[in-house]
């Protein structure tokens, strides 16, 4: 029997999340309502929700105006702590601004390690001291005997496998052959022309051995890599799909010149995998965070997903998706009429929900994960390429309620 896996959880042709940094973020009230709105379909404070799964990052010690655990009361640090659990706080933006001793590092991480779930994926924030990368983004956090260092606390435990050190491209698609469909705007055709060619120098700078741009090269979400001190990590890089360029429209004054028609067709068009760059809390204004057109941005992402095109996902479930589809390793062997998929992988739970083989007859294929019978298996009805296959089933996170917790 020919057996192949499908790149994308059954039935879905792309997949997407949107990687939000929570800079600016003004408030809690706003914090937790952008939540609200983009996980589920109840009534929010920025209009009716879209009932998507998408994550958000967290830091500590930052100015006054922006929200962040230090900053908030004790009402938010247990909405925090709700959120990290079911998975929709999925992010570390460096420890902030203004954490620069290993005291305090230890004092902020210990915060985070509260809770059965934990967070795993490090996003480096502007030119904190925490931060991972030392050339980009001029971090100390893997420079041994820095005040900031905090690698062996954090990276070489095995606690944040994922890390980002402020890699972007403006090609929407990743894990396929690079494309600039989208980026031409022909009612900009001056500044959308400029961003393709950077992006196009780029990809050549990088097969020409530019380290920086490197990831640029292959196109690829995951690349395996080390920091400064040896440490060996997994990277990733994010995607603006803007015509702008990387740093036009990255944020919600502006996502809905990144989330269009032209975009998501484009996405799904190649069957690539995007980790959206953004900043959510950047709003319009307090009292109306997310102008109409925004809104309509994330209710056209929504219909994506709910016409089974493109699968949102937090970015820690994207990333560890990609990091078992990577590394993924299975036989098939036909015993009598039935036949047996044998997976091996490291990874379990929510890393391999999702996968997907083809099959030529489903009800006669068993699988086994790590020698174990999987009974679990569910078979699927003919895609759009009109083959059949079966999948271990793509659990959605559950959004908690906060109500109790609202003033």
């Amino acid at each position: 029997m020919d057996v192949s896996l499908r790149k994308y959880p059954y039935p879905y042709r792309a997949m997407l999340s949107i990687c939000s940094d929570l800079d600016e973020t003004p408030n809690k009230d706003i914090y937790f309502e952008t939540a609200r709105y983009l996980n589920t379909s109840e009534d929010t404070l920025l209009g009716k929700g879209v009932d998507l799964e998408v994550g958000n990052t967290i830091y500590f010690d930052m100015p006054d105006h922006n929200f962040s655990y230090t900053n908030t009361d004790d009402d938010g640090r247990n909405k925090i702590q709700i959120l990290i659990e079911s998975g929709h706080i999925d992010c570390l933006h460096s420890f902030g601004d203004f954490v620069d001793s290993r005291k305090r590092i230890e004092q902020c991480w210990s915060e985070i390690q509260k809770t059965k779930r934990k967070i795993e994926v490090w996003i480096d924030h502007a030119q904190a001291p925490t931060n991972l990368d030392n050339g980009i983004m001029k971090g100390r956090g893997a420079i041994k005997d820095a005040d900031a260092f905090h690698v062996d606390l954090t990276v070489q435990t095995g606690a944040l496998p994922f890390i980002w050190k402020g890699r972007v491209t403006s090609v929407v698609a990743q894990n396929v052959k690079r494309r600039y469909d989208s980026l031409f705007n022909r009612n900009e055709i001056v500044k959308s022309s400029k961003t393709m060619l950077l992006e196009f120098t780029k990809a050549w700078l990088a097969r020409l051995g530019n380290k920086k741009y490197a990831m640029h090269k292959a196109n690829k979400v995951l690349r395996k890599t080390q920091l400064v001190d040896g440490s060996s990590v997994i990277e990733f890089i994010r995607c603006n799909p803007s015509w702008g360029g990387v740093s036009v429209f990255d944020s919600a004054r502006g996502i809905d010149q990144v989330l269009t028609k032209s975009v998501l067709d484009t996405l799904v068009k190649y069957e690539g995998c995007s980790v959206v760059y953004s900043h959510l809390g950047k709003v319009y204004s307090q009292e109306i965070p997310f102008q109409d057109e925004v809104l309509t941005a994330f209710e056209l992402l929504a219909s994506y997903q709910n016409n089974k095109q493109i699968l949102i996902a937090t970015t820690r479930r994207l990333l560890g998706y990609c990091r078992t589809v990577d590394e993924l390793d299975f036989l098939v062997k036909t015993v009598g009429k039935e036949t047996h998929i044998y997976l091996s992988t490291a990874y379990s739970g929510e890393d391999i929900h999702g996968l997907t083989w083809y099959v030529e007859k489903p009800k006669q294929v068993r699988l086994y994960i790590n020698e174990q019978l999987f009974n679990g298996v569910i078979i699927n009805p003919p895609d759009t390429n009109n083959r059949l296959s079966i999948s271990i089933p793509w659990e959605r996170l559950v959004f908690p309620s906060l109500k109790s917790q609202q003033p």
